[in-house]
């Protein structure tokens, strides 16, 4: 069992939908699984359902420790376990690595966007 952090779209989306279709359960993690990404978990279920893969979605702002501990809680009470992390959230950045000073260089890890500190 996979639980990938920022499963909404781009990387995440990817690697949780591969996972997927090569006969593992995966789960896709997002903020605001009933604003902004509804349709994204919408996407992850019929992804599901079209490729008859266990494909899921949960909600997580990884911004909260409570909103981890609860995905995680939620994940192994429903399942018994969990066996693989990929920690994925953040954005992305463009230009050369030495253009960034160390604190901006971290920040797009450090962060979830959209998703407000609760």
């Amino acid at each position: 069992m996979l639980f990938v952090t920022g499963g909404s779209s781009g990387f995440g989306a990817l690697a949780a939908a591969a996972v997927a279709r090569a006969s593992y359960t995966a789960i896709a993690s997002m903020c605001q699984t009933n604003g902004r990404n509804e349709s994204k978990v919408k996407e992850v279920q019929e992804h599901a359902g079209a490729h008859d893969v266990d494909l899921r979605a949960i909600e997580l702002n990884v911004l909260s420790r409570e909103s981890a501990d609860t995905a995680i809680k939620t994940i192994i009470s429903k399942n018994g376990r969990l066996d693989v992390v990929i920690r994925n959230a953040g954005h992305m950045v463009f230009g050369p690595a030495e253009a960034f000073t160390t604190e901006q260089f971290a920040q797009p890890y450090d962060i979830n966007p959209g998703c407000e500190l609760r």
